[in-house]
């Protein structure tokens, strides 16, 4: 064998390879953790304040994972009539696993969060709520295992 063929057959296992590469690349999802990221990034500090709102209460915020279910304890100073907000639970490799609520704590700032909702995996748990013109913002890894 000259080396023309052997050039030939490199250059084509290069060829094959290269075609492989993109049929791969072509089946990954190319999810983004949030929609409208960048326009999130720029209100950032917002977060930062209202992270150092929930620091500034004595009671700490408190997650636990109850056998079926996951306990949220919001810190009673930081609770009232007028509580509103969000509960994120985003799933990094799966965007259609995430998991969107409302905040509706009961009067002593508990919420239950029934394991149903959710697939075994990380999840980025993210509550972000105002009461009383204050905003509060709590962020952590929360890990289901059913």
């Amino acid at each position: 064998m000259n080396w023309g063929y052997k050039i030939l057959i490199g250059f084509s296992t290069f060829v094959a390879c290269m075609l492989c590469m993109v049929g791969v690349a072509m089946k990954q999802s190319n999810e983004m953790i949030d929609d409208n990221y960048y326009e999130k990034e720029l209100k950032y500090q917002d977060k930062i304040d209202a992270s150092k709102n929930l620091s500034a209460v004595a009671q700490k915020l408190s997650i636990t994972d109850s056998g079926n279910v996951v306990v949220l304890q919001l810190p009673l100073a930081t609770i009232g009539n007028n509580t509103t907000g969000t509960i994120e639970c985003i799933r990094s490799a799966e965007q259609k696993k995430d998991v969107m609520l409302h905040i509706q704590v009961d009067a002593t700032g508990k919420q239950v969060l029934p394991k149903t909702l959710f697939v075994n995996g990380v999840y980025q748990l993210r509550l972000n709520w105002v009461t009383n013109g204050t905003a509060y913002f709590h962020q952590q890894v929360l890990n289901i295992r059913k």
